[in-house]
């Protein structure tokens, strides 16, 4: 066990709410090999002892209500939106910094932008939408709309020329 990782989970371990007894090993073992570990529990458990021994304190009535009036206080602040003391000062530091910027643009010299010459007029063959052998299907012309094709999907029907009349 690491001394980060026991000092994540050491406030479980001291209340008791680590139970597996491999990891109470862990937790025993890490602690007795540690130094620094082991003045960190000491510390904390003389600490924890000195408060349970102690009588509750009640506060004095005076310190009730000078709590209880800043405490309205800080919620009457919190219900308001923050202003500005001087909203006219800020508007005018406003105003004068952007002036600054467009005149600080203005003012500033920019280098000329260069066009790069047009290249020559070349031609250009025209785009064939597919290359390779052309597709090509045929309708017979005796079908109708609503008749359709009744040999569908690339079929033709072609009559020889010899058998028109």
């Amino acid at each position: 066990m690491t001394c980060r990782e026991f000092l994540a989970r050491y406030t479980d371990f001291r209340d008791g709410l680590i139970t597996t007894p491999r990891d109470v090993r862990r937790f025993a073992r890490h602690l007795t090999s540690c130094a620094a570990c082991q003045r960190y529990d000491a510390a904390l458990r003389h600490g924890v002892g000195a408060l349970q021994g102690t009588t509750g304190h009640e506060a004095n009535d005076d310190f009730r209500r000078r709590l209880e009036r800043r405490l309205a206080t800080e919620r009457a602040r919190a219900g308001r939106p923050h202003i500005p003391a001087r909203p006219a000062l800020a508007g005018a530091l406003l105003v004068a910094v952007a002036l600054s910027v467009v005149a600080w643009e203005g003012a500033r010299r920019r280098p000329v932008d260069a066009r790069a010459p047009s290249l020559p007029p070349v031609p250009f063959p025209k785009p064939v939408a597919q290359a390779g052998l052309p597709f090509v299907s045929f309708q017979d012309p005796r079908t109708g709309i609503a008749s359709g094709n009744p040999y569908p999907y690339g079929t033709a029907f072609v009559e020889p020329a010899s058998a028109r009349r």
